[in-house]
């Protein structure tokens, strides 16, 4: 066997391997040493003499094993048998692989290591006199830059003890372990994470995006890849040149490459990655796996070339008639098309598009762009195949400056009469979301009161345009001008025919064309005419389905996919690391795995006494309505006070009690130093229950009620006097009134008299009173009704006073996954979300109550919070759009059970997207505690959120939606 085309020497020196003869010399001696020889037969196998050999052999032959195995099982693909039948390279590679492990003993032998020998002995030949010593010369020169990938990453062992309960015979539910902070990663998960996280998204987004959708694990492909330098993914003489190639540029180091491996190996990766590309994008996770695991034969010299150019996309320079733009933010300034033969399957530049300011754009004003130009690559990525709507949403996923190659040709561009694109509908076209789909659409006029300010009055005005349906939103586009109106589909509340709207005035149409009237849950009233009575009845009828489906699954969350970079994707929510973070997880208290087996409204993991055993915990939440037991949620980190929530006990009209309820609360809320409570005071924790006192004591009827500080020793028990559902639910409606335009008649008068305001102020002095109490070292139980409305509200508040943690973008996240989604405020129920029984009594916006709240205190503290009031409404239209899942179902049970196999939008990834529009500008925060005033002076109307479809204000209310 002969060397093949010289590859051994050029690799020498490639890999800067210096003083050959006397490397040789050494491998031999090292060899020699190693290896025992005919010495061994003078002494006994089991004899324990020192300085028998055989103890070595003995010590070595587990390695040899692990050797001779993985050779057994060698078979390069296209030359299964080459080493099989030749017994003296397969001793070469023994030989080799045996050495360098027993120089290397912290690294030893690792699988793989094989086929990285095999190959260089394929480049030596074996014929050679020293073939062996070269092949051991090199794979030590390869190992320098590989060994990293091989050492096993251990993570540290943590052996701080998790709290049990104190009778393992009474103990049911698993004890769930504190969350460690992410384990650091090896140097092989850092360049496989690399490769498809950072490098990939940087050339092909949307493949990154996909394989981040579908779950497809960059390790699950990239550790073979890279640990073997793919050799296993090329034929033998292929590999060749592929390492030629790798080798050859092992003297350029790029910054952007981790500092294992060889610098071109990752962009190798991505340019196998882009090569099946369209497969990907196709196919599941399955059907990705079997592909990237098994590719299909590739061509080395396509691959090496595509590497190459990703590594470095100003190597095309060199080419005489293509030029290279540099672009940076914004519009690239250029309008393309599909080419004409000979250029099909190309773009070409058909036009030049000015800046807003009537400038040249950035491809005209480069001087390098010309009108005919064919499109060649993007950052590298060669863009054959490709229409004008999928480089569009390619380079809109990628970060800047970006390097985009122009090939000048003539005669590209086709004439007038020989574009073939399918006819489209006259006049401008919605922005169509990733999974939408338009089912229906139809010429329209949309009711649109124009305000004159000097008289005061709305004159009637119809905006004619076109409106679509989708599975996600209806949507109006004006024919003429710029006015646009869309909602989403499941944030309707009534659709009202023709015959059901009551005219406020004779007037207010000029026709009696057919009518459909739409009731919206953001305070929107809206009103569409059509035609003929079929246009109407089709698109009433379409409508219904759209807005009240026969399934929550079939919700746009479930469908839409938006392209965000796997960089950008938020880790899951997991409540146990804010527990961690406040101190939780440690001390008087134990997180349990009750498995929704304790609590099915609960989150999986509580924070309970470590006292209290299982089985008491369960007696106690019989007692608690809805079994909704209490439970600690948030710790103050210097006087160790608790905030803990529950539902209302079950005393009834008879005062039952409960011991195991009363130990429970006892165990919760006593501080653990009694001496911490100031002297003076005659209680050692609070009961906080929300409701009025006479609220409280009628749910007795009911086999409900309140605490009593007789059973329950040391508590004092406040009221707090906040209106139920049914009150918040007519106070919005009221309020909603208020806003209609074609009425201004005691505005104030019935912005007062909805009683809005009133419950504003009734939640934020109930959390302050909360959070006050905790500040001053005494914990607090708190519950209402039921625990998941105004339970939630004042719990989650009192939480935003008392830790600037929640009010940073990713605290605030934490805090309604916490305090909302995971103790099972009911979403489903409270929005109505696919229901057509408007008139349900059950539903009531008691989130959008609490973001109201919110945006008090934000407006009060302008500087202490991250998120911006464009964050609060766009978290206040989400909660009824059904864009995304964290809103969807009644608990967190209900909602996981179906994501598993229903993957939905998460909204908070799309909220960190776009920081930018988010973020608070003048955050700056500086204090630790927030007390907003609540005197009825510092009570402000949330005018962003109610007055915003008004026309009527002067000046006008910033329309800000996020849909």
């Amino acid at each position: 066997m002969a060397a093949t085309e010289g590859y051994g020497a050029r690799w020498m020196t490639f890999l800067r391997v210096e003083h050959v003869d006397l490397a040789r010399k050494a491998y031999e001696t090292t060899r020699e040493q190693l290896q025992p020889k005919a010495g061994a037969s003078n002494h006994h196998p089991l004899s324990d003499e020192s300085g028998n050999p055989w103890h070595q052999v003995f010590e070595d032959e587990p390695l040899v094993r692990e050797i001779k195995t993985d050779l057994d099982r060698l078979y390069p693909q296209g030359n299964e048998m080459f080493f099989q039948e030749r017994p003296e390279l397969m001793g070469i590679l023994r030989n080799v692989l045996f050495v360098w492990c027993k120089q290397h003993p912290a690294v030893s032998y690792r699988q793989g290591m094989h086929d990285l020998v095999a190959v260089l002995l394929y480049a030596v030949g074996g014929d050679g006199e020293f073939a062996e010593h070269d092949v051991y010369i090199l794979f030590s020169a390869i190992m320098t830059s590989m060994e990293p990938l091989y050492t096993v990453h251990r993570a540290p062992v943590d052996d701080t003890p998790t709290p049990v309960a104190p009778d393992a015979e009474e103990s049911l539910f698993r004890a769930s372990a504190p969350t460690k902070s992410a384990t650091p990663r090896s140097p092989l998960q850092t360049l496989c994470q690399f490769i498809q996280n950072d490098l990939l998204a940087k050339h092909d987004p949307q493949l990154a995006c996909h394989l981040q959708t579908v779950a497809v694990l960059p390790e699950t492909y990239c550790l073979r890849w890279t640990r073997l330098l793919l050799a296993r993914e090329f034929l033998l003489d292929d590999a060749l040149r592929v390492w030629d190639a790798m080798f050859a540029q092992s003297f350029e180091v790029s910054a952007t490459t981790p500092a294992v491996g060889f610098p071109l190996l990752p962009y190798l990766c991505v340019a196998i990655l882009i090569h099946f590309s369209p497969s990907l994008r196709a196919s599941d996770n399955t059907g990705c796996l079997q592909l990237l695991m098994r590719p299909a034969e590739l061509n080395a010299a396509e691959i090496v070339d595509s590497a190459l150019l990703l590594s470095n996309p100003f190597r095309e320079a060199s080419h005489p008639d293509m030029d290279l733009v540099e672009f940076g933010p914004g519009s690239l300034g250029v309008v393309l098309t599909t080419a004409k033969a000979p250029f099909e399957n190309r773009l070409a530049v058909r036009d030049f598009k000015p800046t807003a300011a009537g400038r040249p754009g950035q491809a005209e004003a480069s001087g390098s762009v010309r009108i005919g130009d064919l499109v060649e690559s993007v950052n590298g990525v060669k863009v054959y195949g490709m229409t004008t709507d999928d480089i569009r949403k390619h380079v809109a996923l990628l970060p800047r400056p970006l390097v985009i190659s122009f090939l000048h040709v003539t005669d590209s561009i086709p004439g007038e009469d020989e574009l073939d694109d399918p006819p489209s509908l006259s006049g401008p076209l919605p922005d169509f979301l990733p999974g939408e789909q338009c089912y229906a659409h139809v010429e329209t006029s949309m009711y649109q009161p124009v305000f004159h300010p000097p008289s005061g009055s709305c004159a009637s005005h119809y905006i004619t345009g076109r409106l679509f349906l989708t599975n996600y939103r209806c949507a109006f586009v004006a024919t003429a001008g710029a006015f646009a109106w869309e909602m989403p589909v499941l944030s309707i509340a009534s659709i009202v025919a023709e015959a059901s709207i009551v005219e406020p005035s004779a007037d207010l149409f000029a026709t009696s064309a057919p009518t459909v009237g739409l009731v919206c849950k953001d305070t929107q009233s809206v009103r569409f005419t059509f035609r003929n009575h079929a246009e109407y009845t089709r698109m009433f009828k379409c409508l219904t389905v759209l807005a009240y489906p026969a399934s929550l699954t079939d919700a746009f969350c479930f469908v839409y996919r938006p392209l965000v970079l796997p960089s950008h994707v938020l880790a899951p929510f997991d409540i146990r690391r804010d527990y961690e973070r406040v101190g939780l997880l440690r001390g008087r208290f134990r997180c349990i795995d009750q498995a929704y087996l304790l609590c099915d409204t609960y989150p999986r993991y509580l924070v309970v006494p470590a006292a209290m055993p299982d089985t008491k915990l369960q007696v106690a939440a019989a007692f608690r309505s809805s079994r909704r037991l209490p439970a600690v949620s948030w710790q103050h980190p210097i006087n160790h006070a608790v905030i803990c929530r529950s539902s209302q006990p079950l005393v009834g009209l008879k005062s039952a009690r409960c011991a195991e309820d009363e130990d429970l609360v006892r165990l919760l809320c006593a501080p653990e130093n009694p001496h911490a409570v100031a002297a003076y005071q005659s209680y050692r924790y609070v009961i906080m229950d929300a409701r009025g006192q006479l609220a409280a004591a009628g749910n007795k009827a009911m086999g409900k009620g309140t605490e009593s500080t007789t059973n329950y020793r040391g508590a004092k028990v406040v009221f707090m006097n906040m209106d139920n559902i049914h009150a918040i639910r007519n106070a919005a409606q009221a309020l909603a009134a208020a806003f209609d335009p074609l009425s201004d008649d005691n505005f104030l008068a019935k912005v007062e008299a909805s009683g809005w305001l009133k419950h504003v102020r009734l939640v934020l002095r109930g959390s302050w009173e909360l959070a006050e109490y905790v500040h001053g070292g005494v914990s607090v139980l708190t519950h209402c009704s039921d625990g998941w409305d105004r339970t939630s509200q004042m719990v989650s508040l009192a939480e935003l006073m008392l830790d600037p943690f929640y009010r940073t973008l990713e605290g605030f996240q934490v805090l309604v996954e916490k305090e909302w989604c995971s103790f099972g405020h009911q979403f489903g129920l409270r929005c109505g979300h696919a229901r057509s029984d408007i008139a349900n009594e059950q539903r009531s916006p008691i989130f959008l109550l609490w973001l109201d709240c919110v945006w008090q205190i934000l407006r009060q503290f302008p500087t202490e919070f991250e998120l911006n009031e464009a964050g609060l409404l766009m978290l206040a239209d989400h909660v009824y759009s059904c864009k995304f899942g964290n809103f969807l179902f009644d608990s967190e049970k209900a909602r996981l059970e179906c994501f598993k196999h229903h993957a939905a939008a998460d909204v908070w990834t799309e909220l960190h997207g776009q920081r930018a529009k988010f973020v608070n500008a003048d955050f700056a925060p500086q204090r630790t505690l927030l007390f907003p005033s609540t005197t009825w002076k510092n009570i402000k109307l949330w005018k962003g959120y109610f007055a915003r479809f008004d026309p009527t204000f002067v000046p006008p209310v910033p329309k800000m939606q996020s849909y």
